[in-house]
C-alpha cells in the first residue's frame, strides 16, 4: 500500500489530483488521517529526490612528491644573440650584511679572501628545496642586519662546480653554518637551531 502511495506521490500532478478530490469527500477522522500520511510521504519523496540531485564536492588529489627545484643554470651557458653573458659573482641584500654567492668561482674567491686576510665571516650553506632552510631564513636575515660588521655568505649547495669544494668542507646536510674568526673556522652549526645561531653570532661579534 505504501509503495503505491509513494509512486503516486512522486508525481506533482497526482498529488494535485488527490488534493482536488478531497474537496468533495466528507472530512471524516479516517480520511484526515490518511491525507496527513499522504502529505508526509510526498514531502519525504521530494526531499529525497532533491538530496540525490545535489552536486557533491570534488576533492583534488594532493601532490605527494613534488619535483625539486631545478638546478641553477651554468654561468658558461651561451646567451641569446644580442644579450650579454650574465656574470654576477654575488649580490648583497639591502640593509644587511648578507651576501648571496652566485657562482663556484665567487665562493672560492671569498673563502680564500676570508682565510688569507683573517676576516670574520659566516658561511650559510643552504638549498632551494630545503624546508628547514626556509624556516630559519627570516632569523638569518634579522641577524645579518643586527650584526652588519659580520658578513653572512649565503651559498646554494647546488651551484655548478661546487660539489668537490663542499665535500672538502664536510658539508653533509643543510642548513649548515660555518663561523670564521681571524681566518679560521671556530664553530659549526648543523640544522635550523635558532638559539645556537643567535649565540654563535653574538659570540663572534664579541670577539671583534
Amino acid at each position: 500500500m505504501e509503495a503505491q502511495l509513494t509512486n503516486f506521490g512522486e508525481s506533482s500532478g497526482g498529488f494535485r489530483a488527490l488534493t482536488a478530490a478531497t474537496a468533495t469527500v466528507h472530512h471524516t477522522p479516517h480520511f484526515r488521517s490518511m491525507a496527513r500520511r499522504l502529505c508526509r510521504l510526498y514531502r519525504l519523496v521530494s526531499a529525497s529526490a532533491s538530496a540525490s540531485a545535489a552536486p557533491r564536492p570534488h576533492h583534488l588529489p594532493f601532490a605527494v612528491n613534488p619535483s625539486p627545484a631545478p638546478l641553477a643554470p651554468s654561468s658558461s651557458a651561451s646567451s641569446p644573440p644580442g644579450f650579454a653573458a650574465p656574470y654576477r659573482l654575488f649580490s648583497s641584500a639591502s640593509g644587511s650584511s648578507m651576501v648571496v654567492v652566485g657562482s663556484a668561482d665567487s665562493f672560492n674567491s671569498i673563502l680564500s679572501k676570508v682565510q688569507d686576510e683573517k676576516l670574520p665571516a659566516v658561511f650559510y650553506y643552504t638549498a632551494v628545496w630545503c624546508g628547514p632552510c626556509r624556516a630559519i631564513a627570516p632569523l638569518v636575515s634579522k641577524l645579518s642586519s643586527q650584526y652588519p660588521k659580520i658578513p653572512v655568505y649565503k651559498v646554494d649547495i647546488e651551484l655548478e662546480g661546487l660539489g668537490n669544494k663542499l665535500h672538502g668542507l664536510n658539508i653533509c646536510s643543510v642548513p649548515t653554518f660555518h663561523f670564521y674568526h681571524k681566518g679560521q673556522k671556530i664553530d659549526e652549526i648543523v640544522g635550523a637551531d635558532g638559539k645556537k645561531l643567535q649565540a654563535g653570532m653574538e659570540s663572534l661579534h664579541k670577539q671583534q
